[in-house]
């Protein structure tokens, strides 16, 4: 079986670093997994990086469509600096030579580098096809999460994002174009899959994936890399008190409002301890806590060895997003020792089991939130418990036997279907 994955990136972002850790899963189990990204950044030499044509005439069609979509993108930012995302790109728009040869074709997160609607109405009929889920754009008219609208279920039109009051405005035509490529496609060749259980809700739920075949298969990863370090050698390490209360906050961006910085700084404002606190964050743009915390801000990292140190060295981890499709960041640090607080949202359900490795509290409730973190900081004995339990705990429902085994049932059925 030869799958080919499509993702922009192989590392920048948590979307691209689940692709790359789903492509090392199938080859950890002998199945040939390759990558077409637009950027690539690991030494992977089954990953390949994808350029175009280079004629002129090429480079100029390519050049005038990125115009174009990047336009109307920019538009829809007009009252959001996020945006909607259009599925059209100017880059990979038909079959290519490595899909040829390719069983199963897995998109992933491919913003700015496949035309999806081209695409799938390009490839042949018979070749098996996957849409992996790592947010919700694949189930609207643009938006990664629609928070608490629910126009998706239907056909969107009067998109709060772009402050629209009329039905027929541009998330309408992205899921038209989305409907229309989806049913371009054989129903027994295609496929959805969810990475949590309230991702898969979702899709049951959208008009354009309701009657569509999904399947619900977590994210993994190395097991090996991401387990616990001695907290004490973590702290000397990165020069971190051994008394101090540690906590940790991630994310590929600080600042997107669905991460929950804002919530995050309400909450550890007025924490009350009797040993001084110590802030580890992690990711692009920048977190300011309250002013009596110490805090050590190590930006983006691609290193897994240097990610399991920080997460060891930290007493909690705090997750406070609003909305999360998994929560690959929770499930990184609880692989690491770490208890977890955070909002009971999205894929957080499926990592973290209330009283066990950590509390989860209400969407928003800033002050249970606090007093979670509080708790869990003061509950030394249920840290300790859950340092000598995690790995097994998370090597049996996250690793990458478990993701790469259902990812290949999958696919055979696909290919045993309307052959």
């Amino acid at each position: 079986m030869k799958v080919l994955h499509l993702a922009t990136s192989d590392s920048i972002g948590g979307a691209a670093r689940a692709a790359y850790r789903q492509h090392q899963a199938l080859q950890s189990v002998g199945v040939e997994s390759r990558m077409l990204v637009r950027h690539k950044h690991t030494n992977d030499p089954q990953v390949h990086a994808f350029a175009g044509r280079r004629n002129l005439s090429s480079r100029l069609e390519r050049t005038l469509r990125r115009v174009w979509i990047n336009r109307r993108e920019q538009k829809s930012r007009a009252k959001n600096r996020y945006g909607l995302v259009d599925p059209r790109a100017d880059l990979l728009r038909s079959m290519v030579p490595e899909m040829a040869d390719a069983d199963v074709i897995n998109l992933h997160k491919t913003e700015h580098f496949v035309d999806v609607p081209a695409l799938l109405a390009a490839l042949p009929d018979n070749k098996s096809v996957v849409v992996t889920l790592h947010d919700l754009s694949p189930l609207t008219g643009g938006c990664d999460y629609p928070g608490n609208c629910a126009k998706f279920i239907q056909s969107c039109g009067c998109c709060p994002v772009l402050g629209s009051g009329t039905d027929k405005d541009f998330s309408r035509e992205i899921f038209r174009l989305r409907q229309a490529a989806y049913h371009s496609r054989r129903p027994e060749k295609f496929a959805f899959v969810a990475n949590s259980r309230w991702t898969l809700d979702n899709i049951k739920r959208s008009g354009l994936t309701a009657n569509r075949r999904a399947e619900l298969i977590h994210l993994a990863f190395d097991n090996n890399a991401y387990k616990p370090i001695n907290q004490a050698v973590a702290r000397e390490a990165l020069g971190i008190r051994p008394d101090a209360a540690v906590i940790c906050f991630a994310a590929h961006d600080l600042s997107l409002p669905h991460k929950g910085g804002a919530q995050l700084l309400v909450a550890l404002t007025g924490l009350k301890l009797d040993r001084p606190v110590h802030l580890l964050t992690m990711g692009s743009s920048h977190f300011s806590p309250p002013p009596n915390f110490r805090h050590t801000h190590f930006g983006r990292l691609d290193s897994d060895t240097l990610q399991a140190v920080i997460y060891s060295a930290a007493d909690v981890f705090v997750i406070p997003s609003m909305e999360e499709a998994f929560g690959q960041t929770a499930l990184e640090a609880a692989a690491c020792g770490a208890v977890i607080a955070g909002f009971a949202v999205g894929g957080i359900l499926d990592i973290v089991q209330d009283g066990l490795n950590g509390r989860l509290v209400s969407r928003g409730d800033t002050e249970a939130l606090q007093n979670a973190i509080c708790d869990l900081l003061k509950n030394a004995a249920r840290r300790t418990h859950w340092r000598t339990i995690c790995h097994d705990w998370v090597a049996g429902r996250f690793s990458f036997a478990l993701n790469a085994n259902a990812y290949r049932s999958l696919y055979e059925s696909l290919l045993n279907n309307g052959t």
